[in-house]
């Protein structure tokens, strides 16, 4: 675990997950789960040292199914966007074992999703804010890289949490994204407001601002892509026929390239399932 501000923690979950832990007096609000079910117990017990208090609440960043897997065993108070509820019932029997296969990397199956077995306590729409003793975490909703998408910004530290928005040295999840929105949201986080954050991706870690700047040139491509196929008839085949064009931005190795490979090959299928006319 390593500290990147003052109480501001972030660790590697065992699904490759980056999360946070704001610690406080009283207790602590957690970015993403730290940890699965079988693993709170020695997560606990290894980080309590770090923690003051048990964790408060949990914020789920977005639906992609190794966050929401992650959430299994939590006791504490959970939030997530408002459509999260809507994005699990969109999901299709067909479509949702792909997602939890890849997604996991660790080939767990499941026919009930985590949210149906501990939905959230506290949804919102547009932004929320906690504090923690005399420290906000302002909670905005933003929609590009996942309809549920959620930022966790920590002002006076400087700190702000953006989940899978920049990913840039690996595929994006496309399947539940808007990339005109992803676009802006990237462009607002290039802004002058953050220049001097640490911006926390969550499977890249603390990025720089070069790093957002690559992530707009790869949002840019594949939305020139997709919307060169949108603006005529098109079958699923030819929009997965794109997945080799996407993987040439990205240098993966023997352990990574089937993993992005059926990242953008299920997440471009979903994205096909909800925007094909």
């Amino acid at each position: 675990m390593q500290e990147i501000a003052p109480n501001v923690f972030i660790e590697h979950n065992s699904l490759g997950l980056v999360t946070g832990v704001i610690r406080g007096k009283a207790g602590s609000v957690l970015i993403d789960s730290p940890s699965r079910q079988d693993e709170m117990r020695s997560w606990r017990s290894g980080t309590a040292r770090l923690i003051t208090g048990e964790p408060k609440f949990l914020v789920n960043l977005d639906t992609n199914y190794d966050r929401l897997l992650s959430i299994k065993g939590t006791d504490c108070v959970i939030i997530t966007h408002t459509n999260s509820l809507v994005l699990e019932k969109s999901k299709t029997s067909t479509s949702k074992p792909i997602d939890e296969n890849q997604l996991s990397g660790e080939g767990h199956e499941s026919s009930v999703s985590p949210f149906r077995l501990l939905p959230p306590e506290i949804v919102f729409t547009q932004s929320l804010s906690l504090f923690l003793d005399d420290t906000e975490i302002l909670l905005e909703h933003h929609p590009g890289s996942n309809l549920a998408g959620i930022w966790a910004e920590l002002p006076a530290r400087k700190v702000i949490f953006v989940g899978d928005a920049v990913l840039p040295d690996q595929p994006p999840f496309l399947a539940y994204c808007d990339l005109k929105r992803w676009l802006e949201d990237l462009n607002q986080l290039g802004s002058k407001k953050y220049r001097n954050y640490q911006i926390v991706s969550a499977r890249s870690g603390v990025l720089d601002q070069s790093q957002v700047e690559m992530m707009v040139g790869h949002i840019t491509a594949i939305h020139a892509l997709l919307s060169a196929l949108m603006d005529g008839k098109y079958s699923l085949d030819d929009v997965l026929a794109l997945i080799p064009e996407i993987m040439q931005r990205y240098e993966p190795n023997a352990n990574t390239a089937d993993m992005y490979y059926n990242r953008l090959r299920w997440g471009l299928n979903t994205y096909y399932e909800l925007n094909h006319v």
